[in-house]
Order: C-alpha cells, then structure tokens, then sequence
C-alpha cells in the first residue's frame, strides 16, 4: 500500500464498476484507505479513471486498536487467500482488499462468489473475506461512516469531512463540509 500523508495505510477498499453491453459507469469507483493515524480518507474517479476528489474523516484511536483485533482473527485464513478471485459470472464491478501486512486481494463478482456452494475455494475465502469486510464497515459506523461493497456515505450530524489541504493548515478554515 502506498503511504501519503507520512502515515502508512493499514486498510484499503477499491471500487471500480466495469463498462457491460448496454451499460456504461457514471464514475469511475471510489477508494476508501484507512491509516495508522486514525484518518480515513475516500477518494472518487471519473468514468476514465482518473481522480476527482478526496475527503478525509478523523477516526478515534479505539477503530484503530478494534480492526487490528479483526486482522488478529482472520491471521488464520488471511495469508493462504488467493490474490485473485473470480466469480463463474460476468462481473459488474471489482473489488480490492488490503489489509496491513497481507498482500492485496482482487475481487470479481463478489455478489456471485459468496453464494457458491460450501466447500468450494473461492466461496470460502470470499465469504471470509466479505465478513471481515462488514466488521470493518461496522468499526465505522459507529462514527457515522457507511461503507459497502459499491458505496461510500456518512452522517454529517455524526461526523465532518476534511480537505487534505486542511489537515495541514493552522488557518481557520470557513468553508467546511
């Protein structure tokens, strides 16, 4: 995982909707990466990928301490998950996971791998993958962060966003989310 901010990201969560016949994205996906300083940060891409916007959440450091307890769980099925998986069906979008000190994994059609019938591999590590997913997911919305497989939203009466721009910044800042 590439480290910005000086902080190094210890979850990373990667949407990207895949053209179909007769159907084009509006948008580009998002990413979700979430760093060892509490800060979560949800970035958007355009329709050819590219990056347009960037907000930035502060997260208390119990989210922290909670999701390493979750990777400590999954230390037993984490490091044998393939790097690649594949669902039977054409996909309608990929997912991608990393988690601090695993390689990444690629997800295509999520939707129809955690439904394949119990003793095949790629069922298996998907459902085990979706779970970990949702206990993050559920880490925060505690604090009014909604993540899902396709989508990104929050409280504004739970919590702010923030520029990066004013993370750094010791101005008052006017115009605020």
């Amino acid at each position: 995982m590439i480290a910005r901010y000086g902080y190094k990201p210890v979850f990373q969560y990667k949407f990207r909707p895949f053209a179909q016949e007769g159907f084009v994205p509006e948008d580009g996906g998002f990413t979700v990466l979430f760093y060892e300083n509490g800060i979560l940060s949800f970035s958007t891409y355009n329709a050819n990928g590219l990056f347009m916007d960037e907000l930035c959440f502060t997260l208390p450091g119990r989210v922290l301490q909670c999701f390493y307890g979750l990777l400590r769980n999954a230390s037993s099925w984490l490091p044998s998950t393939p790097a690649d998986l594949r669902g039977n069906e054409a996909a309608v979008y990929g997912s991608s996971f990393a988690f601090d000190g695993y390689d990444p994994i690629r997800v295509f059609g999520m939707n129809s791998l955690i439904c394949e019938p119990c003793g095949s591999p790629g069922g298996y590590f998907a459902r085990h993958l979706y779970v970990l997913f949702e206990d993050v997911c559920n880490l925060f919305m505690e604090y009014g962060i909604t993540l899902s497989l396709d989508g990104f939203t929050w409280n504004a009466e739970m919590i702010r966003p923030f520029r990066k721009n004013q993370m750094y910044s010791s101005a008052p800042q006017r115009n605020v989310i």
